[in-house]
């Protein structure tokens, strides 16, 4: 219980992932639009990646691709993890203001929290937005069960979590809304 080390990332460091392909460590900085890429191993900053506004909540999928809400531009980005540059901007309309990231790595699919209400479920090969079902307002993290096929979003504004099932890729239903206190996440 006790700080080993420090390694400088940019300003306010909002998300971080792990991407078990490169051995790396995602931090990205809500303030200075960037993410710095941190080697796992050695705690040795690798790179810094521009991108284009605020970014949010990143995940990996584990096959060399990093991906982050954008949420000053309501867009998702694709990051090649061992070449640190930015393979793909996706536009998430109708989704506005997109905060938690999650992903379903088997289907490839995308799951983010949009300030407006909704999930903006994304094909995450290809950047199409196929399913948007409706959550509470305010939300700020999202996760997947795969064992299961279930979409969390938790909506602090609401005080709520909403639980939508995978029915297939391109579907999805509300399963339930979980009373939660305001402000939680």
């Amino acid at each position: 219980n006790k700080v080993e080390g420090t390694v400088p990332a940019g300003k306010d460091p909002d998300g971080i992932t792990y991407d078990p392909y490169t051995n790396s460590v995602w931090a990205f900085n809500g303030e200075s639009h960037t993410a710095t890429v941190i080697d796992a191993t050695t705690k040795k900053v690798l790179a810094t990646v521009a991108l284009p506004g605020k970014p949010e909540f990143p995940v990996s999928d584990g096959k060399g691709n990093i991906y982050d809400n954008i949420e000053s531009k309501s867009e998702i980005v694709r990051i090649n993890a061992k070449t640190h540059r930015i393979t793909a901007v996706w536009p998430l309309a109708p989704c506005k203001y997109p905060s938690g990231l999650a992903i379903d790595v088997q289907h490839m699919r995308l799951f983010s929290v949009c300030h407006n209400g909704i999930m903006a479920v994304v094909n995450a090969e290809n950047g199409k937005v196929v399913a948007t079902p409706a959550i509470g307002m305010g939300p700020d993290a999202a996760r997947f069960d795969a064992k299961d096929q279930y979409a969390f979003a938790s909506t602090g504004g609401s005080g709520a979590l909403t639980v939508i099932h995978e029915d297939s890729p391109n579907h999805y239903s509300e399963v339930e809304t979980v009373k939660t206190e305001k402000g939680a996440r």
